[in-house]
């Protein structure tokens, strides 16, 4: 049940997806964003329409590194930021910009409201208030946190907006509350007497759950190639009938609770191998010391029953590696990113259950429900 269809040629930006970035997002009003070197390109979906050019960065200004379309209440607004830390807002119906400012730099990017939260690579993590029209007054104005000692690699605010999740390089991820104070709630387990949330790799993904708002999906790539889910509870741990941990062989690149349902999707990277089992006839031999079987996960999308675990769901979504994915604004399909394919797909997860025929037109949409 897969079409796979190219929306753009990738190869240009490929340096910095490697390094787990990648410049794709898609707004309220079904207009799916995507960078090429440093043009901003964008798609309707719901319309048969070309591709066209929202923006292009100057040369001095560095390759696009990040686009984040805003929420509901500003569905026509999108942030786009370079690698030199260049950051401007573009209202997509008018197409035209809005707002810029300069930024030492931007990791990271995430809407809540009018406010446009943004991590950078020494571990800080700034609030700007893009209502204030003075750009030099917001950037004054700005709240700033101090507590990651690595670069930022991953933002997710809550559904009501109340708790921000800010992961980074060194496995750490601290929840915060800005109506409290500037400093990160204690959730997590017991290190170094105080309750942190800490994994072996880097935060390559966070998942606020749309119906239990204060309950949060992390994920993370270790350096072997494996990644952990764990779950956690602003009030506390997750009840004890059920695990908090799903450990796989495989990198996590992305996680969306699904809002219709009790499920989670998570996607993965090419994994890690593990030695080939003996053949069950002693005297036959066939594997050498250095054979592994590879990950069954891997390169795939996998939807998980929650909080179960159970695996409901694995379809393999590339040959080389899903470097992460975005959930659409009605939550029933997602956009995989990989750049070793060039290639955008869209696959349908929660919608409607249809059998899909194979066709080589330029959109990609897979159904694996």
């Amino acid at each position: 049940m897969r079409t796979d269809k190219v929306i753009v040629d990738f190869s240009v930006v490929e340096e910095e997806w490697s390094k787990r970035v990648w410049p794709v997002s898609w707004s309220e009003n079904n207009i799916l964003l995507f960078g090429r070197g440093a043009r901003v390109h964008y798609k309707s979906l719901s319309a048969n329409e070309a591709i066209g050019q929202l923006c292009k960065f100057r040369e001095d200004q560095g390759n696009l590194r990040l686009i984040e379309c805003a929420g509901k209440d500003y569905p026509n607004l999108v942030a786009v930021s370079s690698s030199n830390g260049h950051i401007q807002l573009w209202d997509l119906a008018a197409k035209k910009m809005v707002s810029k400012w300069s930024t030492k730099s931007t990791a990271a990017i995430q809407w809540n409201g009018p406010i446009l939260t943004v991590g950078g690579e020494r571990g800080s993590i700034r609030q700007f208030d893009t209502r204030v029209p003075d750009t030099t007054k917001m950037k004054e104005q700005a709240k700033k946190t101090m507590r990651h000692q690595s670069k930022i690699s991953s933002l997710a605010w809550n559904i009501d907006g109340k708790f921000l999740a800010s992961g980074d390089e060194s496995g750490q991820v601290h929840i915060w509350d800005p109506r409290l104070q500037n400093a990160p709630l204690e959730v997590g387990e017991m290190i170094q007497r105080r309750k942190k949330i800490q994994h072996v790799g880097v935060i390559t993904a966070l998942a606020w759950c749309p119906w239990h708002p204060k309950t949060l999906a992390t994920g993370d790539s270790a350096p072997d190639g494996t990644g952990t889910i764990r779950i956690w509870n602003v009030n506390g741990s997750v009840s004890l009938n059920h695990p908090d941990r799903l450990e796989l062989d495989a990198q996590i690149t992305s996680l969306h609770y699904s809002p219709h349902c009790k499920e989670l999707l998570s996607t993965h990277g090419p994994g890690k191998g593990a030695p080939e089992r003996a053949p069950a006839n002693p005297n036959v031999n066939t594997s050498t010391d250095d054979s592994f079987v590879p990950s069954r996960i891997a390169n795939s999308v996998v939807v998980h029953a929650f909080p179960s675990f159970r695996r409901i769901a694995t379809m393999t979504g590339a040959t080389a590696n899903i470097a992460g994915s975005v959930l659409s604004p009605n939550g029933q399909r997602v956009v995989l990113a990989i750049p070793q394919e060039s290639k955008l797909k869209v696959w349908d997860v929660w919608g409607k259950r249809r059998e899909l025929k194979r066709s080589s037109s330029m959109l990609s949409t897979c159904s694996i429900r």
